[in-house]
């Protein structure tokens, strides 16, 4: 490669050329064993369309470059994702930038060009055990639901167990795939140990795509629960980890806007949160404007919030409201407003006061159903200022538990 291009010359280039290939991804990083040098490969479904490599002080720049484009802190020295718009004078594509740390740092990119929607095919491609996607080969499979199906696949070269999602043949509409896209653009945004990580993304043979996530040995938090309340200390336990988790999501610009007890996984006595398809980025210039409705609601109508219910965007109070309806259910075993019909169910969203929380356990502290009724709150505005400050307050009531001594929030 000429010795007088700059790095953002030569990152301009690979982006060009992966673009003008329909490329799916674009891999840079180190050569085994000799870190002087980087490896390139540009590849369409797992197959290489180029490779080339980089001495090692070019490759390291370019990884920067991308780091930049994407709006990637490198210093943070953990595995960060972001993602732009790149626009050539033809065509424009988003891509998906993840960095991972380490003596030489290493970039993967998913390109979704924006010009030329990736086309189904009428008929799907055999899934089955064997099977190879890219670099995954499917082992079994997991369960299926109205988006897609889970597989348990195995990375070929790095022996990784891995959940590998793939979006229904049926329902690979353009707006289905667009919501594939948008939950693995939002899980990769954020690295937190309460959320799944979501690590890769290609297309099956017949233009469906597919996100590679990390396999999870659990149970959603509404079979966990299977009707019945859960001891107050351990609901709260749940409730400050899945705070936790929103907090960074929210930092990184990510309102969730579908949490409920479907969309949390329980591995062991951890809480983890699952399913970004809903999610809303705060930076999309697709957002509505302040005030502006949408003709369309969607969500999970036991959790959802007032405003997504008059068809606003969803905020970070949004979340703040769906947790607090879990926590309620996870403490009194049934969720804060019940109906024969989902209108019924979304003009007491709007409407009805919050009913005080009571668990069948044990008693509860006044200030944890302080807790709740906050969350609940029908304007934005009442709740809490941010998630991270009804963590903190989760924080304080779990400790009250592990104390005793949660009188103490009694009045005199």
């Amino acid at each position: 490669m000429d010795a007088s291009l700059t790095p953002a010359t030569v990152c301009d280039v690979l982006l060009d050329a992966a673009i003008t290939a329909d490329a799916d991804s674009l891999w840079l990083e180190p050569r085994a064993g000799a870190e002087d040098r980087y490896e390139l490969s540009i590849e369409r479904q797992g197959r290489a369309l180029a490779t080339s490599t980089l001495d090692g002080a070019m490759g390291a720049a370019v990884v920067a470059r991308l780091a930049l484009l994407a709006d990637i802190d490198l210093v943070s020295r953990r595995p960060a994702s972001g993602s732009c718009v790149v626009r050539l004078p033809k065509t424009s594509a988003e891509i998906i930038v993840t960095t991972r740390p380490g003596r030489s740092p290493r970039a993967e990119v998913f390109v979704r060009n924006l010009s030329r929607p990736r086309v189904v095919a009428a008929t799907p491609a055999t899934i089955g055990g064997g099977a190879q996607l890219g670099q995954y080969t499917i082992e079994t499979r997991l369960g299926a639901g109205g988006m897609g199906q889970v597989f348990k696949a195995t990375h070929r070269v790095l022996g990784r167990a891995c959940a590998l999602k793939i979006l229904n043949h049926e329902g690979a509409s353009p707006d289905a795939a667009a919501r594939f896209l948008r939950e693995a653009r939002a899980a990769a945004r954020i690295k937190h140990p309460n959320i799944v990580d979501v690590f890769d993304f290609g297309h099956v043979p017949d233009g469906r795509p597919y996100l590679v996530m990390e396999l999870l040995d659990g149970k959603s938090l509404g079979d966990f629960m299977d009707g019945d309340p859960l001891e107050p200390r351990l609901a709260v336990k749940i409730a400050r980890e899945l705070a936790s988790a929103l907090a960074a999501s929210h930092a990184a610009g990510v309102v969730h806007a579908d949490v409920s007890p479907s969309n949390v996984l329980i591995e062991g006595d951890t809480a983890k949160l699952v399913d970004f398809g809903l999610a809303q980025m705060l930076d999309d210039p697709g957002r509505l404007a302040a005030g502006e409705a949408s003709e369309f609601v969607f969500g999970t109508p036991a959790y959802i919030s007032p405003e997504i219910i008059r068809g606003l965007n969803a905020e970070p109070a949004s979340d703040q409201y769906a947790l607090g309806a879990v926590l309620y259910e996870m403490l009194s075993g049934e969720p804060p407003f019940r109906a024969t019909s989902v209108r019924e169910l979304c003009i007491k969203h709007l409407t009805a006061p919050v009913p005080a929380v009571e668990s069948p356990v044990a008693a509860l502290p006044p200030e944890l159903g302080r807790i709740v009724t906050r969350c609940l709150a029908k304007k934005p505005g009442a709740r809490f200022p941010s998630m991270a400050e009804l963590h903190a307050a989760l924080v304080e009531a779990e400790q009250a538990f592990a104390v005793g001594g949660w009188r103490r929030f009694l009045t005199p």
